[in-house]
């Protein structure tokens, strides 16, 4: 059960769904640039106004006392840029197409970090156009500031000039002391206020022209296409893992001991392809450790008739029967190998008799014995073993294969043999053979690293719902230094082998 196994890595479990992890953190950053480039400000301008400081100007209805009063100035005078007069005289001005309400959303101001100046700051799609509408803005505050100060100082200077001639009339030609220092004192606050005026101006000690950062720019798209790695990563990461968990594997020979019962016979390391070739060639004497599984074998199974078959297509069923025979024929055994493979014929491939009409097609069709079908294979001086090749089936023979004519041909292959190996395909391949499973004393299964724990299930209960029984499982294509079971074996009662396989060749079952 899955239970048994530890959970997934997630490093394993990236590696494995590495594909669809790169391609969830690839897309993932891609929608984070887009969204950057879409939504963001690749196309904003930034300008500053610089303020005069408003001490000197109370009489025109400033009055700053204080640091604090003066950056509580400066943001009003912030509130001023982005105000509709402003902003329409910017609009007037450049003749923009822009409306009003366009404006409003693309223009902000705000203090400085040190408090003595407005930023101005407008994103309106291009950079170019963004900067010349902030030009603008900071040209009517320049004029909309200026036309308030004049406004001030017109209203301030009437309501002084209203005094001062009051109290010139109601006094004659003839003016005492007292009026003609109230009419002295107006004239001095007249002069100040056209001296503050003319001083304050517009209020602006200087500004910058508009300017757009492209290193800015760079930067948003740098911060947000890490951001979107992080989160791609994350994303898959946990994607991987839930589909590891759910997918589980059999990672090494260790997860096959934990999730079957039955022996493990065999763990077979993977090999390149120079070091293969000895196995597929049958004059070269088996590998040692094969040796030991042909002998773990007949000790588990003792009627001696044995069918090997792979949970899938290319889990080493064919070379495993091959080695074995090989191995069990130099200990002087009397060997008989059957390819019931009819429909790829590998096994008849690797021995050279593909093209052999007799095999395991006519006999199951009614057309042939097992006697006329078997062929001698010489792997060595007096050493031999035979086969019985798959034989040759028109299309579509194998769904006319009849049950009880295979099941006929397995007694007859038992006479005469110390161990009959037969090389069945996967189950779900080639149903026409399903009734090889419950005629064999046992079936082996081998079981490829990284093969999914419930395709092993399902090939497990294909055997029991045929009435066959697994005898043990041989383990292939195992990573290079995994580690040793003999420890599980001898707890088992069973003796376990490392031997070496081939990487997986032409339809190798």
């Amino acid at each position: 059960m899955n239970e048994l196994l530890p959970a997934p890595n997630i490093v394993g479990a990236l590696w494995r769904y590495r594909w669809s992890s790169l391609v969830v953190v690839v897309g993932t950053v891609l929608v984070s640039v887009l969204v950057a480039l879409t939504v963001g400000s690749a196309g904003a301008a930034q300008a500053r106004i610089v303020l005069k400081s408003p001490d000197s100007v109370e009489a025109l209805g400033y009055e700053v006392t204080s640091e604090s009063g003066f950056v509580r100035y400066v943001n009003q005078r912030a509130l001023f840029v982005t105000s509709d007069r402003v902003l329409e005289s910017a609009r007037k001005r450049l003749e923009a197409p822009e409306s009003i309400e366009e404006l409003r959303e693309a223009v902000e101001a705000e203090a400085s970090d040190n408090g003595d100046s407005v930023v101005v700051r407008v994103d309106i799609g291009g950079a170019a156009r963004s900067a010349e509408i902030a030009n603008a803005v900071v040209a009517a505050y320049q004029r909309e500031s200026e036309s308030e100060v004049t406004s001030a100082a017109e209203k301030a200077l009437e309501s002084l000039r209203s005094r001062r001639a009051e109290l010139v009339e109601g006094n004659g030609d003839s003016p005492g002391a007292a009026s003609s220092g109230t009419v002295s004192e107006l004239d001095q606050r007249i002069t100040a206020i056209n001296i503050s005026a003319e001083q304050f101006g517009d209020g602006v000690s200087f500004t910058d022209k508009a300017v757009t950062d492209s290193s800015g720019v760079l930067t948003v798209l740098l911060r947000d296409a890490l951001v979107g790695l992080a989160v791609g990563l994350l994303l898959a990461a946990t994607v991987a893992w839930a589909r590891a968990d759910r997918n589980r594997r059999v990672r090494d020979a260790a997860d096959l001991t934990r999730l079957s019962d039955e022996p493990l016979l065999g763990e077979i390391e993977a090999l390149g392809e120079g070091a293969s070739a000895r196995l597929h060639n049958l004059v070269v004497p088996p590998l040692g450790s094969y040796r030991l599984v042909a002998s773990v074998l007949r000790n588990t199974v003792r009627g001696g008739l044995v069918a090997v078959t792979g949970v899938s297509t290319g889990d080493g069923a064919t070379t495993t029967v091959l080695q074995v025979a090989g191995a069990a024929a130099r200990d002087g055994l009397r060997v008989l190998v059957v390819d019931a493979a009819v429909r790829t014929r590998e096994l008849s491939h690797s021995v050279a008799l593909q093209n052999d009409w007799y095999g395991m097609a006519p006999i199951a069709a009614g057309a042939a014995t097992v006697h006329a079908s078997t062929r001698v294979i010489e792997v060595g001086p007096g050493i031999e073993f035979r086969v019985v090749p798959a034989g040759r089936a028109g299309e579509g023979a194998p769904d006319y294969f009849r049950s009880s004519l295979l099941r006929r041909a397995m007694v007859e292959a038992r006479g005469g043999y110390d161990l009959v190996l037969v090389d069945l395909p996967p189950l779900e391949n080639a149903p026409e053979v399903s009734a090889l499973i419950p005629a064999a004393d046992g079936v082996v299964l081998t079981v490829r690293r990284e093969r999914s724990v419930a395709a092993w299930r399902r090939a497990r209960e294909r055997i029991e719902l045929l009435g066959g029984k697994v005898a043990g499982h041989v383990f292939t294509f195992a990573a290079h230094g995994s580690p040793d079971t003999s420890a599980e074996s001898a707890q088992s009662g069973e003796s376990r082998a490392r031997v070496a396989a081939p990487p997986m060749g032409r339809g190798d079952r």
